[in-house]
């Protein structure tokens, strides 16, 4: 007959799990809680340097990282190379033009047409003032005239809105893909233990990981763009990136299983879903995350993967190096453990 447990370890493993729920709170909440501008990088194109200088100090003291650029052009161009996240534009007549790119990031295009409109607000209010001004010193019925429509005109002043790249219609604001970070985390650390305990035999789990990781890019991909809307680029170059994310993090998790038996899984579910997914940027950007937290969540797989999906879907392959990079660690890493680790026979 099997001894019953105490109560002082009834207690400790009460006061240990309301530990990890206050942890898992507290990891999913704080980067919500404390997101904002921290040196998003945008651009502005003006005149000349003094509408620069005036235009960019108060967005510097907003926490973006302002660069200068002579045309539009130039401009949209850095965003589809993911340079930028956007641009705002003042040509010499006061017009307002913001370039965004919803499809890097939905909240930092609202934030830009917020400023945008702000902008125009302020002029409106300006303008305004002075044409009142002016009309209260005169009492010709043409001049009187003529500045009321040119006041009807500037209240009907708004901000231009360019979007460079979007998403697409089914999912305008890119849904899909902001609520993926937890599927891509939580579906490959279920795979990698689920493949660890009931396949046998270390070339057996080696191969599975492998058809995991290639099916479940595939099917990952095709829910995303047929099922949700949200990709609307090159099926199987997009599915490649899903691929080498489920595979960085099936193998990394075999590896730590292989080497550290079932306390690997405690460190996998830390790194994969406490802290790759609240810190993965899908939901914002990792520049709107704490300072130093949206670094680190483009260090974990689930940060790398959507990053890596998204410059593939929308931005034609541009500023994929790194998280390339990353991912191709994890799996070089993850198939390192698994060779030196005993846990399985051969």
């Amino acid at each position: 007959m099997k001894p019953k447990s105490t109560w002082r370890f009834i207690l400790t493993l009460t006061i240990g799990l309301t530990a990890v729920l206050a942890i898992m709170m507290t990891a999913f909440s704080l980067p919500a809680v404390n997101s904002g501008i921290n040196n998003v990088p945008i651009g502005i194109i003006a005149t000349n340097d003094e509408t620069f200088q005036k235009m960019a100090k108060p967005l510097r003291n907003k926490g973006f990282k302002v660069s200068e650029y002579a045309t539009a052009y130039q401009a949209k161009a850095q965003i589809n190379k993911r340079d930028i996240y956007g641009a705002i534009s003042l040509d010499a007549s006061g017009n307002l033009t913001v370039y965004e790119a919803t499809a890097a990031s939905a909240a930092v295009a609202q934030a830009l047409t917020q400023i945008g409109n702000s902008v125009v607000t302020q002029q409106k209010a300006i303008g305004s003032a002075q044409i009142n001004q002016i009309i209260g010193k005169t009492n010709d019925v043409n001049t009187i005239k003529a500045l009321n429509q040119k006041l009807a005109q500037l209240n009907a002043k708004t901000a231009k809105i360019v979007e460079v790249r979007a998403f697409p219609k089914a999912d305008s604001k890119g849904t899909g893909l902001a609520a993926g970070a937890l599927p891509i985390a939580l579906g490959g650390w279920i795979g990698a233990v689920a493949i660890a305990n009931m396949i046998k035999g270390k070339r057996q789990k080696f191969a599975a990981v492998i058809s995991f990781a290639v099916i479940g890019g595939l099917g990952l991909v095709a829910v995303i763009q047929y099922g949700i809307g949200t990709f609307d680029g090159n099926y199987f170059l997009t599915s490649l990136g899903a691929m080498l994310g489920i595979a960085a993090t099936g193998f990394f998790v075999l590896g730590i299983l292989e080497v550290l038996g079932n306390p690997g899984l405690g460190i996998a579910a830390v790194l994969l879903i406490l802290l790759g997914n609240p810190l993965s940027g899908l939901a914002s950007a990792p520049e709107m995350l704490p300072t130093g937290w949206g670094a680190l969540g483009q260090l974990l797989p689930p940060g790398a993967t959507g990053t890596l999906l998204r410059n593939i879907a929308f931005f034609n392959g541009h500023a994929i190096a790194y998280p390339l990079t990353v991912l191709l660690a994890y799996v070089v890493v993850g198939m390192l453990l698994f060779k030196i680790g005993k846990k399985s026979k051969v």
